[in-house]
């Protein structure tokens, strides 16, 4: 090298190898720092209660409503297969137990939740399962932002629908069922709260029976529908306490 004298050159060069091996050992670094930091933040993220969902690949060794996803998403994989579902959006996705479910099998899936801690659960579990199919999104449903949901094939309402009439009133949640559905090309997925929940969601007398007023109600908000009874499944009640509910899929009829 010219001005330099042989030990200068040789430092030289040994800084410049040193440099480009930091360059190269800095993104796995960072990653590592990252996945550090989710892993804290998602400790921090499901205290006191813990983890909602069983999510696959989060290092969290109980979920509290682990039998009744397993057993929903059981009786929901075959209507989604039997219709050849390609998209889905899940509406209020809580931890993204069945956005990610969907994911496994090559569907395209918009996640949609409000609570900052599930969007922040739900990213790191996409990013744990490195999954490239699954978009999170941060945004609460209601009528000004019904419009920013695309359509797809598929949309889950699961343990939804009582909280949209609890806050909104029965109208408004209706409206945004309707809305929904509208955005559904092929089957929607609902489950709500019943009778086990108390008197302050306001939600209406289901007469005779849960499942029967229900199926009705269903019919009658989504035009064009065949709604199917999937079964009931565990649940809990606004105390915390075991319940069922039942578990429907919204089928559009053939146009």
């Amino acid at each position: 090298m010219d001005g330099l004298n042989e030990s200068q050159a040789s430092t030289r060069l040994i800084r410049l190898h040193q440099q480009v091996a930091a360059r190269r050992l800095m993104p796995r670094a960072c990653r590592r720092l990252n996945d550090t930091i989710d892993l804290i933040r998602l400790r921090l993220d499901v205290l006191p209660e813990g983890l909602y969902q069983p999510v696959p690949g989060l290092p969290v060794r109980k979920a509290r409503r682990a039998a009744g996803s397993r057993s929903r998403w059981t009786a929901m994989e075959p209507v989604v297969a039997r219709l050849g579902v390609r998209t889905a959006k899940d509406i209020g996705s809580n931890a993204g137990y069945f956005p990610i479910k969907l994911a496994g099998l090559g569907i395209l899936v918009v996640a949609l939740e409000a609570d900052p801690r599930f969007v922040r659960t739900t990213t790191t579990a996409v990013r744990r399962n490195r999954l490239d199919n699954v978009a999170v999104m941060a945004l609460e449903l209601r009528t000004d932002t019904l419009g920013l949901l695309p359509t797809t094939d598929c949309t889950l309402l699961l343990s939804l629908w009582h909280h949209l009439v609890k806050e909104l009133g029965l109208e408004t949640a209706t409206q945004l069922l309707r809305g929904l559905w509208d955005r559904t090309d092929k089957v929607l997925f609902f489950d709500t709260g019943e009778a086990e929940m108390p008197d302050s969601f306001g939600l209406p007398p289901m007469t005779p029976t849960p499942d029967a007023w229900l199926t009705e109600y269903l019919r009658e908000s989504c035009a064009g529908a065949r709604v199917e009874h999937l079964g009931r499944h565990r649940a809990f009640d606004a105390d915390g306490l075991p319940a069922e509910r039942a578990l429907f899929a919204v089928v559009r009829e053939p146009r």
